[in-house]
């Protein structure tokens, strides 16, 4: 009888996983990945798109069908409910029984948490609210954009700060620039605060250069669409023209109702092999066969900090787990271990962008490194994108 490995979720981190098992694992192993979406939704080419340098939906997503590696079977349904001690996935249309289980189902968008969102605000993290910014900001010749954060953690954190730079870069490229004021309003207290004090001082400089406002340790309460104004709970208000919004996140429900998160509200995981963690203190580990990985998972740094969710660390955690399945298979030790080392290109706009590369499990806390600027980065962070490319066909 064939046996089975389950991937719930059809993004950046399940199926660089299952890309990662294939040709990997005994032939009567099928690798199956449950997606609800007919579509892969390629996030890291959204901030091009509120520029224009994508302008194609098809830049950005790409039929699950169209995936070039017909060896991965898609199921096209929602996880309902997930078992981790039996392995069994209860979707909307069947019951599954895996032999290994990966979850990888990200984070889900809730922007009908905050008052107002939903139609006074443009989604930063949204196919369609990408497309809605960049014919906004097209036709945008005088006011005040706002870029708010409204609530952490969120997937990307450097997202929301590049888009403003980019913003500011586009409309210095149109000529408009002095008549527009952009300003970023979050419940942090710095940028990227996992980050440590020294990168927020840059970033926070890179912004001044800029010309754009920083307004940290504003939290939303509302936003009011008719008088254009956002609302904070230390009884600051803003006002906007044009208002481009992150919206907050959360684990999905079905991950949620199978009793899987803690109080972070994911799934609390062994920071080294993805393992869901039964004592969080002692790093105790059960169900062998079960891992969580991407934006998910949660993993407490030695700083008392969550690492952040990132694609990077979404596929370097999908080879960790792949590597450590085979060897389970094969009857071998599992030697893989993630350790916390990544690299992220931020666009900081003029075509340019910059190197952030450090090591998040450093004692006693990360240790970040930014470099300079350059055209050349940025050109890396475009050929970062290439996979899009590789995995689909058009």
């Amino acid at each position: 009888m064939s046996k089975t490995i389950l991937i719930l979720g059809g993004g950046w981190g399940g199926l660089t996983a299952a890309h990662a098992l294939l040709g990997q694992v005994p032939k009567d192993y099928r690798i199956s990945v449950i997606e609800k979406r007919q579509s892969f939704v390629f996030y890291p080419s959204f901030l091009r798109v509120i520029i224009g340098e994508k302008p194609d939906l098809n830049n950005v997503e790409s039929p699950m069908k169209n995936l070039l590696r017909k060896d991965i079977e898609i199921i096209n349904e929602e996880v309902n409910r997930i078992n981790p001690e039996t392995r069994t996935v209860y979707t909307n249309a069947q019951t599954l029984q895996a032999d290994y289980l990966i979850i990888a189902m990200g984070s889900e968008l809730y922007p009908d948490n905050i008052s107002g969102f939903t139609g006074s605000s443009l989604n930063l993290y949204d196919t369609k609210g990408v497309f809605d910014i960049f014919e906004k900001l097209k036709n945008f010749r005088k006011g005040k954009i706002a870029f708010l954060i409204t609530r952490t953690p969120f997937r990307c954190p450097p997202a929301p700060y590049e888009g403003a730079m980019l913003t500011e870069w586009f409309m210095r490229q149109r000529g408009v620039r002095q008549d527009i004021e952009i300003a970023i309003y979050t419940p942090e207290k710095q940028p990227m605060p996992v980050a440590g004090p020294q990168i927020g001082e840059k970033f926070c400089q890179i912004l001044k250069d800029r010309n754009i406002n920083y307004y940290p340790e504003h939290s939303v309460t509302k936003i009011d669409g008719k008088s254009n104004k956002i609302f904070f709970s230390n009884n600051a208000e803003a006002d906007y023209d044009l208002l481009i919004a992150v919206p907050p996140h959360g684990a999905p429900k079905s991950i949620a109702d199978s009793g899987l998160t803690d109080s972070t509200g994911y799934i609390p995981v062994h920071p080294q092999t993805m393992q869901l963690l039964e004592n969080v203190d002692e790093l105790t580990t059960r169900y062998p066969q079960v891992y969580a990985i991407g934006d998910n998972a949660a993993i407490r740094l030695l700083n008392g900090m969550m690492l952040p969710k990132a694609g990077v660390f979404a596929e370097d955690q999908a080879h960790i787990v792949a590597r450590n399945i085979v060897a389970q298979i094969k009857g071998d030790k599992q030697s893989a271990l993630f350790n916390g080392r990544g690299i992220c290109y931020v666009d900081v706009g003029d075509g340019m962008a910059v190197e952030g590369s450090g090591d998040f499990y450093a004692y006693p806390a990360p240790w970040i490194n930014l470099e300079t600027p350059s055209p050349e980065v940025r050109k890396a962070k475009h050929e970062f994108e290439r996979v899009f490319e590789l995995w689909f066909s058009k």
